[in-house]
Parts: C-alpha cells; structure tokens; sequence
C-alpha cells in the first residue's frame, strides 16, 4: 500500500539542500585584503589563506561541530516521521522541540525517547491492522481510518519541517561564516600592524606570494577568547 511506503526523501533533500554549504565557503572570502596602516619606506606585503584561519581555528571547529549536529539530529527527526507516519499532531510537536533543542536535560532526553516508543509501537499496529485482509471490527476500522488521517497530516507537517530546518539552518551557518570572517580580518590586522606589512592579500589573489602569514593569524585568532 501507498501509505507504508517509507522512504528517507525528506533527509535527503535536508542534506541536498546543505551539502554544498557546509558552514563556511571558502569563495566568499576572495579577494580580500588588509591594509596596516603602519607606514615604512617600502612596501611590505604578505599573503593570508582566510578560509583556512576561520576553518583551523578553535571557533571554526567548535563551529563545525555544531552544523554537523544540528544537522544530524533534524535529518534523524525527519527520517524518523518519514519511517513512522502515525504520530498525532501533539507528539510531532514536541519531538520537533525536544529534537532542536541544544541541551535537553535528562529528563527531556527520557521524555523524546518515550514518545519515539509509543510511536513505533503504534505504527507497527497499523501496519497490522493494513495487512488484514478481512474481518476488522468496528474499532479497528476506526483505528486504521485515524491513522490513515495522521500519515496525511505528518506528510504535510514534515514537509514544512523541511523548509523550516533548511532556512534555519542555512540562515545560523551564515551568520557564523560573519562572525568567523569579522575574527579572522581584525586577527589578520593585528599580526600585520605588528610585523610593519602594508598590505595583506587573500591567498587567492596572489597564489604565490612570499610572507605568508595565515599561520601567525590562526594563532591570533586563537588567542582572542
């Protein structure tokens, strides 16, 4: 039947959707440069791998920590409804939020795990009862009817799931490609007021530039706590 069907679609296109992000694209810090402001009778340059500093860096690895499990835990939920498509409106809910939520306490972790049982468990029942070939009684036609009404309500509700976790998700990654950038540019700016260098460009600019001082900029960076 139609409606046991169960396939992952929703976590694939979660993942499509995402996949060429990451959180940090690399193109979007070309052609960047840096001017000192320290003044010398020659011009000094340098060269910086931007990308690398923000992605090397103890807040790009925490960063990345944090997009990989945002986006596992709502790829698992999402896979989850897909699979077992007989959750009432009230229990989709609050997976969503015990789902998304950073830190829930044991207690919250305990309560999500209940309602995945409960929610298998009824969903074998369907299961059951759709393979009956005959004499179903007036209760259980009734219960196989509820659940045909919440496999229709859970498909429309897991696709706005989808729409809402990729925005999110794409929305959080972009503001920590800001936040990321904004560190590496003053940390770049500090090491080259430091060591006199007029100009600093990104590594893409000039590929092969002499002075390269992303190492010195990664410390920096981790310096800024």
């Amino acid at each position: 039947m139609d409606q046991l069907r169960r396939t992952p679609r929703r976590r694939r296109a979660l993942k499509g959707a995402l996949a060429q992000m990451g959180w940090v694209v690399a193109a979007a810090f070309a052609a960047v440069t840096f001017a000192s402001g320290f003044q010398t009778p020659a011009m000094k340059f340098g060269v910086v791998d931007i990308a690398k500093v923000v992605e090397n860096s103890s807040y790009g690895k925490e960063t990345q920590t944090m997009f990989r499990q945002m986006q596992a835990s709502r790829e698992g939920l999402l896979e989850f409804i897909d699979t077992n498509r007989v959750l009432t409106t009230e229990q989709a809910q609050r997976l969503r939020d015990l789902t998304i939520k950073p830190n829930p306490t044991n207690e919250e972790k305990a309560e999500l795990e209940r309602i995945k049982a409960e929610v298998i468990t009824a969903n074998k029942k369907w299961a059951e009862l759709s393979t009956k070939a005959a004499g179903l009684t007036a209760e259980e036609r009734t219960l196989l009817e509820d659940y045909a009404r919440r496999s229709q309500a859970m498909s429309e509700f897991a696709d706005r799931l989808l729409k809402q976790f990729t925005n999110e998700i794409q929305g959080w990654a972009s503001d920590q490609k800001v936040k990321g950038l904004e560190r590496a540019r003053s940390s770049v700016q500090e090491v080259a007021k430091a060591e006199g260098y007029n100009v600093v460009f990104e590594i893409g600019i000039a590929p092969f530039g002499a002075n390269d001082l992303t190492d010195a900029a990664l410390k920096a960076m981790d310096a800024k706590k």
